[in-house]
């Protein structure tokens, strides 16, 4: 189990150094419009619900999640407006997400991906703050 987070950790610190050397000066000084710091319930697919914990610099998240169930995993992802994008990976898989955070920051709804370039094709993502 070390060994898969330890590998999900080397995949998320490389996707998330592509992000930031991705994004425009702007937009990675902007201020965000909703803090998502903390600890989620959330749950993707049909799957059991998984832990969720996450943490924001400015408009850039990151986090991992555990279930009960699924492999432990990681994301990354950067702010615009009230949606978040980006990547999640697991010690089997990698793929996309876009997921929009209700005003105050209190749940999320969106879609997760089966592949990198896809951020809808696996289904529905839900989540509520703890």
């Amino acid at each position: 189990m070390h060994r898969r987070f330890l590998v999900g950790s080397i995949v998320l610190a490389a996707v998330g150094a592509l992000l930031v050397r991705d994004a425009p000066v702007a937009a990675q000084t902007a201020a965000p419009v909703v803090d998502v710091s903390g600890l989620w319930m959330s749950r993707y697919g049909n799957g059991p619900e998984n832990r969720l914990n996450l943490g924001q610099a400015g408009l850039f998240v990151t986090g991992t999640y555990t279930s009960n169930v699924t492999m432990p995993g990681a994301m990354v992802g950067r702010f615009n407006g009230l949606v978040l994008t980006g990547r999640w990976t697991d010690a089997s898989s990698t793929g996309g997400f876009q997921i929009t955070f209700a005003p105050g920051g209190r749940a999320f709804v969106g879609t997760w991906g089966l592949t990198p370039d896809s951020p809808s094709s696996g289904g529905i993502w839900v989540g509520r703050r703890q």
